[in-house]
């Protein structure tokens, strides 16, 4: 007994002054400036205990160190990590030294999580490379542009939805059911199918995705920071990203999709069938299951949540400033051909662009960029009057504060203010270029931005072709970010009421 206490004894004190050394990294190595650590959860504790977002409490280190380059931070298990701040620091971590930091910081394990393992966003080396061929001609802007007519068919039964429930209650959560929208959307152009979300309160379709990023799941919480943040915990538990009844989900749903196209009873040129020419070199050769699906999966998670997030906030900001959303009814209003959208009058929609644009820049769905260093890399002085350099090694993570760069004063005078504007032209060349990261950018930049970006354009013009939308009495102000979530999410949701347009 004496010997297993000296045993136990002998291991905390190992832990404990293993902690004190670890919280003291970037003093011992370099006196470099940074906010002191707490215990085990570095300096993200505030996030654990459910008080802050991380994104909000990176966004405050960057404000903190105002002339610094970077900042010297912790991870999880005081695991040191690097805050950037310098512009041109951002732009050689995500383009000019893309090889050094050529991995997302979002880590799965293909083991236990096939099919999110085939993302090119959680793809490293030679397998993104791979990754990335076979979905990157998928979502050209050419490619995008043909699913106007589905698209604009299922904005068309999301109209008719708002036209039903207003009639029995006025006010609308516009997260949920502009996720019901951007579900159908995504189920329609990608695998051809009718996802009934308006039709159906408790489609299987809706529930499934919804439950893969639902904000207010703890289990779905701790996923998402086990991927971020302890990746090897994850392993250990053997916690997938995807739940296993999701995963079998939609094996089933791709499964009967496949069959249907390849029995010929189904004939659409939809992204599916774009994706399964491309997997199978137009039938040359036989397609890999998990490829499949796993791509699959890609147009789901990158068609569904950000889109619909998108287009919530965008509501919001346009039911909160007034004057902005007359400029797009009067600019809809212009476009519109015998009262119908068309292709041709999406593409006219500029200043609503810009919203959206500036509604990324207000509300960005990811609150960071963070990268993992794959090659030994240095780093420039932490300020203009250092001349020590720190070099730093493969697994560190560089994190990149969009929330705290989109909201800089010095960046973007008062940045609190929805001002579309400020992305016509001639305004964006008096920014540096990485000072807008909405998309991210360079070679990781997001995929399936430009079907986003046209989903989110025509639900949106055609729910304000027909009206206008105010905030409800339900709204919780000021709005606040959800602490629950890895993803963007509006805490209390956005709740908004449409009002018919008089002159309709």
């Amino acid at each position: 007994m004496a010997g297993l206490l000296i045993a136990v004894a002998a291991l905390l004190l190992a832990v404990y002054l293993y902690l004190k050394r670890s919280c003291r990294y970037w003093r011992r190595v370099a006196n470099i400036d940074g906010p002191q650590p707490r215990w085990v959860l570095g300096n993200i504790s505030q996030q654990i205990t459910g008080r802050k977002h991380f994104g909000e409490i990176f966004a405050e280190v960057y404000r903190s160190y105002p002339q610094a380059s970077w900042v010297g931070v912790y991870e999880l298990f005081n695991k040191p990590a690097v805050l950037v701040r310098d512009l041109e620091l951002v732009k050689e971590i995500l383009v000019s030294s893309f090889q050094h930091f050529n991995k997302n910081s979002f880590e799965v394990d293909a083991t236990i999580d096939p099919l999110a393992s085939m993302n090119p966003f959680v793809n490293v080396g030679d397998q993104w490379k791979e990754k990335r061929s076979q979905i990157v001609p998928v979502l050209t802007a050419t490619r995008v542009r043909t699913t106007f007519p589905i698209i604009k068919n299922v904005a068309e039964n999301f109209l008719k939805y708002v036209d039903r429930v207003r009639a029995g209650s006025p006010d609308f959560e516009v997260k949920e059911v502009c996720g019901r929208y951007t579900i159908d959307s995504v189920a329609s152009c990608a695998f051809g199918i009718d996802a009934e979300s308006f039709a159906n309160p408790d489609a299987e379709f809706a529930r499934m995705g919804f439950e893969l990023f639902n904000a207010d799941s703890a289990i779905a919480w701790l996923r998402a920071m086990l991927a971020l943040f302890a990746p090897k915990v994850a392993s250990l538990l053997k916690l997938a990203f995807i739940p296993k009844h999701i995963d079998c989900w939609f094996r089933s749903l791709i499964e009967n999709v496949t069959n249907l196209r390849k029995d010929g009873k189904v004939q659409r040129r939809d992204l599916f069938q774009a994706i399964y020419d491309t997997l199978s070199q137009n039938g040359t050769v036989p397609v890999k299951s998990n490829e499949l699906i796993g791509h699959s999966v890609t147009f789901l998670t990158e068609g569904f949540e950000t889109s619909g997030t998108l287009m919530s906030y965008v509501l919001f900001e346009l039911a909160t400033n007034r004057e902005v959303q007359d400029r797009v009814l009067e600019e809809l209003d212009s476009a519109l051909e015998d009262g119908q959208l068309t292709d041709e009058a999406v593409q006219k929609l500029v200043y609503l662009e810009r919203a959206m644009y500036e509604t990324l820049r207000l509300h960005a769905a990811t609150l960071t960029l963070t990268k993992v260093c794959t090659k030994e890399y240095e780093l420039p002085a932490q300020y203009p009057t250092d001349r020590k350099r720190v070099r730093i090694q493969p697994g560190t993570a560089v994190i990149i504060p969009v929330y705290g760069i989109h909201y800089d004063p010095e960046i973007y005078p008062e940045p609190h203010r929805f001002e579309p504007d400020r992305f016509l032209e001639e305004n964006k060349k008096t920014r540096h270029r990485y000072a807008f990261l909405g998309f991210g950018e360079g070679p990781r930049i997001c995929l399936g931005m430009k079907f986003g970006m046209l989903q989110s354009k025509i639900g949106i013009a055609t729910l304000l072709s027909k009206y206008r939308v105010e905030l409800s009495p339900k709204q919780q102000m000021p709005l606040e970010v959800s602490k629950s979530t890895w993803l963007l999410a509006p805490k209390g949701g956005i709740w908004v009421r449409f009002v018919e347009r008089k002159n309709q």
